[in-house]
C-alpha cells in the first residue's frame, strides 16, 4: 500500500511540474510581444503637457540609518493620453532663495519593465534625494514630465 501511495505522489508532481512548465512557456509570448514592441518616446513639451498631469506635488523630510536628512519628492502622474503609456521621465529642479537653479535631477518614475499606466489612471510616485545643496530653499522643487514613452 505505502508503495503505491508514493508512486500516485511522484506521478502528480510530475504531471504538475510539467503542467506549470507548459502553461510558463504559452503565457509568456503574450508578455514579451508588449516588452518587445517599440517604444514611442515623445519629448516635446506640448505633447508630453496635452498627455500627462502632475499634481499633489509634496515634500517630506525623513532620516537614514546614519541620521543624514532624506527627502522624498511625491507626486501623481495622470496619463491623458489615449493609449497606454509605458515609460515615464521627470526632471526636478531645485531653486535657491533667489530662485535660481541649484542642482537638476532627472528620473525615471514610470520603466518599460512595469505593468502600463492605462488611459485615464494615474500613480504615485516618489523620488529621493540626498545631500541637496545648502543654498536650497527647501521647498518643492520644480518638476515636470520631460519624456513618455507608449
Amino acid at each position: 500500500m505505502g508503495e503505491h501511495r508514493r508512486t500516485i505522489v511522484i506521478v502528480a508532481s510530475l504531471v504538475l511540474l510539467v503542467g506549470f512548465i507548459v502553461a510558463w512557456v504559452f503565457i509568456r509570448p503574450a508578455r514579451d510581444e508588449v516588452a518587445a514592441a517599440p517604444l514611442v518616446e515623445v519629448s516635446d513639451p506640448a505633447a508630453i503637457q496635452s498627455s500627462t498631469q502632475l499634481t499633489h506635488l509634496s515634500i517630506a523630510t525623513s532620516e537614514n540609518f546614519a541620521k543624514q536628512k532624506i527627502y522624498v519628492i511625491s507626486a501623481y502622474l495622470k496619463n491623458a493620453a489615449d493609449k497606454p503609456m509605458r515609460m515615464a521621465e521627470v526632471k526636478m529642479t531645485f531653486m535657491d532663495y533667489d530662485g535660481k537653479p541649484v542642482q537638476e535631477y532627472t528620473q525615471k518614475v514610470l520603466d518599460r519593465n512595469q505593468k502600463p499606466l492605462p488611459s485615464g489612471t494615474e500613480f504615485r510616485f516618489e523620488i529621493r534625494q540626498e545631500n541637496l545643496p545648502r543654498t536650497w530653499n527647501y521647498r518643492v522643487p520644480v518638476t515636470e514630465v520631460t519624456k513618455v514613452g507608449y
